[in-house]
């Protein structure tokens, strides 16, 4: 039975995001599909509103308790809008029926925007997933779900449960400091704008290469944008700040869960910029951390000393103001001052059958300066965001998939007006 009234306490994956988001730092990711046909706004709108009582965890709007952020169901009608011209930007939740998320729509595309405290890729995925298929229902076609959307599969409460909090033992913690990284810099758009690069690869390509190399397709996109920043910005060569390439792993995989909230961690591949590299170096060291870091054990014991500090009694008792201030300033330490680049994978997109011909592509993008990926239907599209105006080392990146034989195919949002940056 569908409860009327709720409320969640913010996952502890997402509790810092409303205290450290704003314009230049939106906390904001997309999913898109691209479908055969013009998208009706109308009954795209109509198929979210149906939707929403089945995934709570995105009927909801954030609210301020005294000592924490928490969600409360929404019950207010929720508006699809034409997509604008940056993708991920920050956006007021006030001015949104108080709803976390956006929908929009632009030609054949459809767009889900999620702030990161909802839900992450995974979870996403599975309510654009539904918004599609119900697209598609509510136009009259009949569809099989295949046991793949999740709207139509019975409801399940623990695809509501904060998995972290779950999954917590307090006698086995890992210790989190981090050394600062080097981070990239460079004279950045106006208006928080972020150049979008799509490359298209075959999926079979750089499969076959990553093989070749005895690496799965993570290890060998991380060792090659890796390779290009330490080619690219030199100066890494000198700095005693190390190239840290981070990257989420779905916790699913590792842990029993249907969750469609936050349930993922960083791992890190992490390079000296002062030492001699060649790629192929680099892809033994990718390789070689990420094999100590993808263990159940690992990521366990940082998710009890990630949810420690949650249960601390210090910590859960200040005021919010002050968590908030405490946010900030640890977000700087323990994220943005750790990191030189992230990259996002969120593998092959699987769809029912009846659904797969209705649609024609995916992509999956951040925002800020990253990478995000996505598969589907033989081909893998490498979104490359930047906020920087110099394009050398993501143009390094993609010389280094042709020279591998990987055929590439270039799409941008580069506009008129940007002329002065290519």
């Amino acid at each position: 039975m569908k409860r009327n009234q709720y409320w969640y306490p913010v996952d502890n994956a997402g509790k810092i995001f409303p205290a450290v988001s704003k314009d230049s730092r939106s906390s904001v990711f997309r999913l898109s599909f691209y479908l055969k046909e013009e998208i009706k706004k109308d009954v795209l709108e109509e198929a979210v509103n149906q939707l929403l009582p089945r995934f709570e965890t995105f009927a909801v709007e954030l609210k301020s308790g005294l000592f924490w952020y928490y969600l409360s169901a929404n019950k207010k009608p929720f508006h699809v809008e034409e997509e604008p011209a940056i993708l991920c930007k920050y956006f007021s939740w006030q001015k949104n029926n108080g709803y976390l998320f956006k929908v929009y729509y632009f030609g054949n595309k459809v767009t889900l925007e999620t702030f990161h405290s909802l839900t992450d890729g995974t979870g996403a995925m599975e309510f654009l997933k539904s918004i599609v298929f119900m697209y598609y229902e509510l136009q009259g076609h009949t569809l099989e779900h295949d046991g793949r959307i999740r709207s139509h599969s019975p409801h399940d409460v623990t695809g509501e449960v904060d998995m972290f909090v779950g999954s917590y033992d307090k006698s086995n913690k890992k210790s989190l400091t981090e050394e600062p990284a080097y981070h990239l810099s460079g004279e950045t758009f106006d208006n928080n704008f972020s150049l979008a690069v799509r490359a298209q690869v075959p999926t079979d390509a750089l499969l076959a290469t990553a093989k070749a190399h005895n690496v799965t397709i993570g290890q060998f996109v991380t060792a090659a944008f890796a390779y290009s920043i330490y080619n690219c910005s030199l100066g890494c060569r000198t700095s005693r700040k190390p190239i840290k390439m981070f990257v989420p792993v779905n916790l699913r995989k590792f842990f029993t869960s249907n969750t469609l909230r936050n349930f993922s961690l960083y791992i890190k591949a992490t390079f000296d910029g002062r030492e001699s590299w060649s790629f192929e170096q680099m892809l033994a060291s990718t390789k070689e951390q990420y094999a100590k870091q993808l263990t159940k054990e690992d990521l366990h014991r940082r998710i009890n000393s990630n949810v420690s500090i949650e249960k601390n009694p210090l910590v859960r008792f200040l005021p919010l103001p002050i968590k908030n201030l405490a946010f900030q300033i640890g977000y700087f330490y323990c994220a943005e001052n750790i990191s030189t680049y992230y990259i996002s994978n969120l593998g092959n997109i699987t769809l029912p059958a009846s659904l797969e011909p209705y649609v024609e592509d995916v992509e999956f993008a951040l925002g800020g300066t990253c990478m995000a990926i996505a598969s589907i239907k033989g081909h893998t599209n490498l979104m490359l965001n930047s906020e920087f105006k110099d394009i050398s080392t993501i143009q390094h990146f993609l010389k280094l998939l042709t020279d591998a034989g990987i055929p590439v195919t270039i799409d941008t949002n580069y506009r008129e007006g940007l002329d002065e940056i290519l």
